[in-house]
């Protein structure tokens, strides 16, 4: 298959460590021609969304956000229906975000819509119990519900597979021509030594190491893989073999712009693409 670039859906998560900001380069570093896609962590979609790729096979272990992309593949209509109806003030937001109790998997996926656009820096955070917890957010008269542009992500899902489940399991079936883009939970700044904590769950250094062995694997069975990844030399390491290439951005997420750093992302690929910057291979 190839890529359509005739149109842009956006994203309609907002999302911490999305790369909404990388799409332009993600574009250029894209092989012109593969099977099928796979995105075993998906977050936002930001890289599907811009790639429009079908078919996908797409995951994520956040099940309320793979609910909400299987609610709006399947129930477009009641999902807009509702998120149309969902008013924008503090009370109101704490009602949604704490006693409220949906009763269709359209209505539980507007919940979680309606606070992602409305809550403090778009940031997606559960506590221990598994609860959404990030206070309310002040915007002037914020986008609740982009009808036009979920009926755009509701179509274009309809080429794909939804999974809850673990980046093992849905690489267990990419074969030979596919492509595989993965953005597993990182800190660029490897501090807490470096990786992030996931809401209640932690992509672990072992889990860094179980990717490896599957992209390797990959690998030598044809997959194309483009990865980000923190930009460490650890991680390099893992990859000795594969292309490197260095982007940089400033971090969103602070509260403080002054506090907000400048921060260097690794991309990591099994393959040269034109386009690419700084490209180091390291030896096998």
């Amino acid at each position: 298959m190839s890529v359509d670039t005739s149109s842009h859906t956006k994203p309609f998560l907002k999302w911490a460590g999305g790369k909404n900001w990388l799409m332009p380069i993600i574009k250029k570093y894209t092989p012109s021609k593969f099977r099928k896609y796979y995105e075993p962590f998906l977050g936002s979609g930001s890289i599907f969304f811009a790639l429009r790729p079908k078919p996908a096979v797409l995951s994520d272990l956040n099940q309320n956000i793979i609910q909400t992309y299987i609610a709006l593949r399947d129930k477009p209509h009641a999902l807009i229906a509702k998120l149309r109806s969902m008013t924008y003030n503090k009370d109101y937001y704490y009602f949604i975000r704490d006693v409220y109790k949906p009763r269709s998997l359209a209505h539980q996926a507007a919940r979680i819509i309606y606070l992602n656009r409305t809550c403090w820096n778009g940031l997606y955070r559960e506590n221990i119990e598994g609860k959404f917890n990030v206070p309310f957010g002040k915007f002037h008269n914020p986008c609740i519900c982009d009808e036009n542009n979920l009926l755009l992500a509701s179509d274009l899902l309809q080429g794909a597979d939804l999974y809850f489940q673990d980046f093992e399991t849905t690489l267990s079936t990419a074969k030979k021509g596919d492509f595989i883009f993965l953005d597993p939970p990182y800190i660029s700044s490897h501090r807490n030594n470096g990786f992030l904590k996931y809401n209640n769950k932690i992509f672990s250094w072992a889990d860094q190491v179980r990717l490896v062995k599957i992209v390797r694997h990959l690998d030598k069975r044809g997959c194309y893989i483009l990865m980000t990844n923190a930009n460490h030399q650890s991680v390099m390491d893992l990859y000795s073999g594969f292309y490197f290439s260095f982007e940089s951005r400033y971090s969103s997420i602070a509260a403080d712009k002054a506090k907000r750093e400048v921060i260097s992302e690794l991309i990591i690929s099994n393959y040269l693409q034109k386009g690419y910057g700084s490209v180091s291979r390291r030896s096998l």
